[in-house]
């Protein structure tokens, strides 16, 4: 059937994070007559040239985007975007200045809100467009949340159980202070891990005070969770502990715990989605694990050893 629709192009930057809810998004699209473009982030951006004139995707609105976002403007192709950051978010005036710039967002022609909270918080921004639409519509990681989604994840929820049997699940975010790569941390690692003074990627934005602050306090929830870790193995002997690491953790520290401990196994692949399905009980830190624990009807414990208000 001939189509006039807009060819819609889906970045994915986080496989393990967005390509499930991404392929749903994709899905409905093309039953509705767009042509789809997805795939990751870094090579559409390698190929955006060579595409059709059509409408991108952007998962935020950071500064890091301001070069990407002129070219596409400049190739012909509007830019929609939505805020994978926003359901836990620090203060109003931390979060502007973490995750917006107006330079980026002076390149956008809609916004789609996860819902109204959200919408509420971009409309504080003070630079924000005017008349930029806003357009509370949900986010597919909410929709693939849904009861009727679920048979989707059955093989592999099924898999998890075979493979851990009865198990608590851990996640862990902790890129800030733990990361893979060190300059993606709040403050660039030393060789030795340690923390420098230079910024790293997921402190840029922030004020002096606020990211030393949330680094020491990041700092002492992982140590938190380090000392958790064994203690559950030893308090429920009859079943396995999976760690599971935020995709832009360093492993190495979670695998170093797991070799003194024999029900302690360290996993990160696919989505967070049938791991939750699959476990007793799962246990996080201010993580949105939580938020889709809770959707999913999974216990969750938020473990606050370490507070501070």
């Amino acid at each position: 059937m001939a189509t006039t629709a807009s060819t819609l192009i889906i970045p994915v930057e986080n496989q393990v994070r967005e390509l499930d809810a991404k392929l749903l998004l994709s899905c409905v699209a093309a039953e509705r007559g767009f042509p789809v473009v997805i795939g990751s982030r870094a090579y559409i951006h390698f190929e955006v040239a060579s595409l059709p004139r059509g409408i991108y995707l952007a998962k935020s609105m950071r500064r890091l985007s301001n070069s990407i976002f002129r070219i596409l403007r400049m190739l012909g192709h509007e830019i929609v975007a939505w805020e994978e950051e926003a359901l836990v978010h620090p203060p109003a005036d931390t979060y502007f200045s973490l995750r917006l710039s107006p330079v980026t967002m002076k390149n956008v022609s809609h916004f789609f809100a996860w819902g109204q909270e959200n919408s509420d918080l971009i409309k504080q921004y003070p630079q924000l467009p005017e008349n930029l639409p806003i357009h509370i519509t949900g986010n597919p990681r909410g929709d693939i949340l849904r009861p009727e989604i679920r048979a989707y994840f059955s093989a592999k929820v099924e898999h998890l159980r075979e493979t851990y049997g009865n198990f608590i699940l851990i996640n862990t975010n902790f890129s800030s202070v733990n990361p893979f790569i060190p300059s993606i941390g709040m403050f660039i690692s030393g060789k030795n891990g340690e923390k420098t003074s230079r910024r790293g990627q997921g402190g840029i934005g922030l004020s002096d005070e606020f990211a030393e602050g949330l680094w020491h306090h990041k700092k002492a929830i992982l140590e938190s969770f380090k000392q958790l870790i064994p203690a559950l193995e030893r308090a429920f002997p009859d079943v396995t502990i999976v760690v599971r690491p935020h995709p832009s953790e360093n492993l190495q520290v979670y695998h170093n715990i797991a070799a003194q401990c024999r029900r302690v196994k360290v996993a990160n692949k696919g989505n967070v989605i049938p791991w939750l399905l699959a476990s007793k009980t799962m246990i996080h830190n201010g993580c949105t694990t939580g938020l889709e624990a809770y959707a999913l009807g999974v216990p969750a414990i938020s473990y606050l050893a370490a507070f501070n208000e």
